[in-house]
């Protein structure tokens, strides 16, 4: 069943994203972030966000070409966004250090999702400081030992 779904994830069908209106910010960020995964070749596109809201936006513009690989400290979110097109989605504790919060998340993209280091990938987060700040980033994957915690149910 997961060759089937991840085939049919390829399959362009009628192409919405081409005329999705980019009403507000978040929106035109997510939008970005798919056109920049593209345009770089990135085996993915990593999504920080606590309620989910992120990762459904970017499902909105979804490039046929990248899986997105949505990360949430809450479970009801991570549930919910299974429910989008092209979406992993995985559970994590959040660190207060947002270098840390990442490196578990390409601890579980290494581990369970068959990364390698040194593939590219696109950051889009908007719970990544402090404060509120929405970001893009590329990243290589790393070689870092870093502990695994997460769960996420095998699709």
């Amino acid at each position: 069943l997961r060759k089937i779904a991840l085939k049919s994830e390829t399959i362009p069908g009628l192409q919405f994203a081409k005329h999705l209106r980019n009403a507000g910010n978040k929106q035109q960020l997510a939008v970005a972030a798919v056109q920049l995964a593209q345009g770089v070749k990135a085996k993915g596109i990593v999504v920080i966000t606590r309620r989910g809201l992120m990762a459904d936006l970017v499902s909105n513009c979804r490039s046929f070409s990248t899986n997105i690989y949505a990360f949430t400290n809450m479970s009801q979110p991570r549930r919910t966004m299974m429910l989008n097109r092209g979406v992993f989605p995985f559970k994590i504790d959040f660190s207060s250090d947002p270098e840390k919060t990442l490196q578990t998340a390409f601890r579980i993209l290494k581990d369970r999702e068959q990364f390698q280091v040194g593939d590219k990938v696109v950051i889009i987060s908007d719970v990544l400081a402090e404060q509120r700040v929405d970001s893009i980033q590329i990243r290589d994957v790393p070689s870092d030992d870093i502990p695994l915690e997460a769960s996420h149910e095998p699709q």
